[in-house]
């Protein structure tokens, strides 16, 4: 008996050896998934208490491009222009305005958020 209890467990373990994991994360956007979280959202009050570089201009849009799609938003398009200062390097940006777009041939809705991306030098304490 015991040695059937040894057979089963040696065929069930072999069996999984060959297991395959299957995730729906694309390795090709895992680096971009966690590129807004090195961008920190500043208001323009924070900024006179910090020093940092202006690297430029960014933008984000969000496109509802079908009737069944979800509406434009201003979330996802400043997520999407801070994945755009991740890409020059930014660890900061500051948004000056999030503009929505009257429906037109591509977006039913459509939000543009426009803003800087910064290089902000960490406190000396740090």
């Amino acid at each position: 008996m015991n040695r059937l209890i040894v057979i089963v467990f040696i065929a069930l373990v072999s069996g999984c050896s060959n297991y395959q994991f299957n995730s729906n994360l694309d390795k090709e956007n895992f680096d971009t998934y966690f590129k807004p979280s090195k961008v920190t959202v500043y208001d323009k009050k924070q900024l006179l208490e910090l020093e940092y570089t202006v690297l430029g201009a960014v933008e984000g849009s969000s496109c509802q491009e079908a009737a069944i799609d979800i509406p434009a938003n201003e979330k996802d398009a400043r997520t999407k222009a801070r994945i755009n200062a991740a890409d020059m390097n930014a660890n900061g940006v500051v948004f000056h305005s999030c503009l929505n777009f009257k429906q037109d041939e591509t977006c039913v809705t459509n939000v543009i958020c426009y803003g800087r991306a910064l290089d902000v030098a960490k406190p000396a304490h740090e």
